[in-house]
């Protein structure tokens, strides 16, 4: 009798036994990717199979529940049978979905009844969904083909197969449901999670997590758990094609990974290749190809690991783009310390992403430009401006992340720059009481400062008066309001404040100095250490200023000053952008107090920049131990704020003598501007 049912149709039942409460049809449209007049169907199809039972099915409050004994509601779910995770309803969407999978994982062309077959689809369905799926691949370098007594085929790059297949599993598989197969929780309800364990064993999907744990947690920073997630997928993806010979040709690849991230990709594929027995991973090419993946990965600094920010390439970039949005906003944005430092910590895997040509994937995208439409606009704008200067172009999906920092920023903003508002209402306590609670909920930006009489109110230190009745003019804006808000009422008060300029920010002025900071930053700087040394490569510099510390009895063993170096230096860009300058910074036991050298080439050397290698003729170290005082650490921090905001500290740097050097150093971590 359940035959008569489809699987959609037995899973709209379901939900119907077990839920006394009933079932928002809305809802289940939505959750079963059906139009209203489709679940209608369902819904009368369900109806005339319940005929037989002692079972009403009525809608109460707009929401369908069924009417019948608990006996009968368990008859009905024996009748119905098993409708376990494999028998859950598949969407149009999941359908086109696994139908786009299964012909980028197979290598060979695939019959279209054989695919009918595997996904419970009619021919016309298919065919359907196939002529939605070419525009997808030829959009994404790949072609559809199909033919006759031949079957239907993808043709494409190899990593171009790739990046698909992790784009839809993304793109259907949230991040917690992907978390929980990781984890094997078994959490299979989703049809996409089912075609995973069955394309991929789960003992390889067990042998992968592991590995990826093992090697990314210990590497030094640890990977952050999100990223550790997606490097999982695209190992799962790379051994799924590689067990089908769909490997990496090496002109798939451009040159220009990070040597630390080949290391770190051959070490993962390594010990993929002994939990699974698959050696075709532990090749050159494939290695690269997982490389290009880690060079994007974000690392969780500890707090006994950071001392600046970021790297430094990301720092101004941060700084030129929020720049350029305070430009076009007309809004303080880059008096908001909080705002560049974040924004250069999300900078910099993004532009080892961006480089590469890799995916970003940003789900409140449409979210951000409906909520944020003005700061998406300036930050797309402002970022044409700043990245398209080194060949970077940044895709709408970081655009939207950027404009989530600007949003905090501005809310932030907000939230310490309220109005300050005045109520008068002469008809009562009650009503000043009212009018003071809506205010409250519906104008967050506004802080009721108290309820004065009329007469009084035009004398209050406030920036607006809100007032149920006429007052004369005065020097503070009035609106007359009801006490019960209304939304004119509203209107009325958010033009009046459209009007105003905000209240201003409680911030040091340009040249006002931090609270006692001027005693340790005079000492640091009078200790700067300049030097003129001979050296060919990065590393090279960074045993010479180790030797260098060795020699002033500021270290004992150089080794261990290198390797701290060596250690940040690995995370990302250290070069200043179009400045030939470089900043080499790290916290370390290895030295006894906080130190400031500059060190200049007899000749520049290349290193990786923005999208190119820059040749660079000076290196700034900032070192510090681990556990040194905050107020410190804020200090050298403020240095390399101020290379990026300071023109003349970074010329000082490159030819001033040492005296001008240490002023203006001191000037950088003492005063908050010029």
């Amino acid at each position: 009798m359940a035959n008569e049912l489809t699987d959609r149709q037995k899973l709209l039942l379901l939900e119907l036994v077990r839920h006394s409460e009933g079932v928002d049809p809305s809802e289940a449209a939505r959750r079963l990717d059906v139009s209203r007049r489709t679940l209608q169907r369902d819904l009368r199809a369900v109806a005339g199979w319940l005929r037989p039972f002692r079972v009403r099915m009525e809608s109460q409050g707009g929401r369908l529940c069924l009417q019948a004994s608990p006996q009968e509601l368990g008859r009905i779910e024996a009748e119905l049978g098993p409708v376990t995770s494999r028998t859950l309803v598949v969407t149009p969407r999941q359908r086109a979905a696994l139908l786009a999978l299964w012909l980028l994982a197979e290598p060979g062309p695939l019959k279209l009844a054989y695919l009918g077959k595997v996904l419970d689809a009619a021919p016309a369905s298919l065919s359907s969904d196939l002529n939605d799926l070419a525009p997808w691949l030829r959009a994404r370098h790949m072609t559809l083909v199909r033919r006759q007594g031949f079957g239907v085929l993808v043709e494409g790059s190899e990593v171009a197969r790739r990046e698909a297949m992790a784009d839809i599993v993304y793109e259907q598989i949230s991040p917690y449901q992907l978390a929980r197969i990781i984890t094997r929780e078994g959490d299979l309800s989703h049809p996409v999670a089912r075609w995973l364990v069955q394309f991929v064993p789960q003992s390889v999907l067990k042998g992968l997590a592991d590995t990826v744990e093992a090697v990314l947690g210990a590497a030094e920073p640890p990977v952050e758990e999100a990223d550790r997630s997606e490097v999982w997928l695209y190992a799962v993806i790379q051994w799924l094609r590689a067990a089908r010979r769909g490997l990496v040709r090496a002109t798939d690849l451009d040159e220009g990974a990070r040597p630390g991230d080949v290391a770190l990709a051959k070490e993962l594929l390594t010990s993929v290749e002994k939990a699974t027995g698959l050696s075709a991973l532990a090749t050159e090419p494939e290695i690269r190809y997982m490389a290009r993946h880690l060079a994007g990965l974000r690392v969780r600094l500890e707090d006994d690991f950071r001392l600046l920010p970021s790297n430094v390439t990301a720092l101004d970039l941060a700084h030129r783009f929020v720049r350029a949005v305070e430009d076009i906003t007309r809004l303080p944005f880059a008096s908001d310390p909080l705002l560049v430092s974040g924004l250069a910590q999300h900078l910099a895997p993004v532009l080892d992403r961006v480089r590469a040509g890799l995916p970003i994937r940003n789900p409140l995208l449409e979210e951000v430009k409906a909520r944020y439409p003005d700061l998406f606009s300036a930050a797309e704008s402002a970022a044409h401006e700043v990245f398209a200067a080194h060949g970077l172009r940044l895709p709408d999906e970081e655009i939207g992340f950027l404009a989530m920092h600007l949003g905090a920023s501005r809310e932030r903003r907000w939230a310490e720059e309220k109005w300050r508002a005045v109520i008068v209402c002469p008809h009562g306590l009650s009503s000043a009481r009212l009018l003071a609670s809506r205010v409250r909920k519906e104008l967050p930006e506004v802080s009721v400062q108290e309820v004065a009489s009329a007469k009084s109110a035009a004398h209050m230190n406030a920036d607006l008066i809100l007032s149920t009745v006429s007052l004369p003019e005065s020097g503070v804006p009035v609106v007359v309001v009801s006490p019960f808000l209304t939304e004119e009422d509203l209107r009325a008060i958010r033009l009046a404040l459209a009007k105003m300029e905000r209240p201003a920010r409680t911030s040091l002025k340009p040249g006002e100095t931090l609270t006692g900071a001027s005693k340790w930053a005079s000492r640091l700087a009078s200790l700067a250490r300049t030097a003129t040394i001979r050296a060919e490569t990065v590393g090279e510099v960074i045993r010479l200023v180790g030797l260098d510390l060795v020699r002033q009895g500021r270290a004992s063993d150089a080794e261990s000053i290198v390797e701290a170096i060596e250690r940040r230096e690995r995370l990302g860009s250290v070069v200043l952008p179009d400045r030939q300058l470089a900043v080499l910074h790290a916290r370390t036991d290895g030295i006894d107090s906080p130190f400031v050298g500059v060190y200049r080439l007899e000749r520049p050397i290349w290193m990786r920049g923005v999208a190119e290698d820059e040749p660079v003729s000076v290196f700034l170290v900032l070192l510090a131990p681990v556990h040194e005082d905050p107020v410190v650490i804020d200090g050298l921090g403020r240095i390399s704020a101020a290379l990026v905001e300071s023109e003349a500290l970074v010329e000082a740097l490159k030819s001033a003598d040492e005296e001008e050097i240490r002023r203006r150093l001191y000037d950088a971590m003492v005063r908050q501007g010029e």
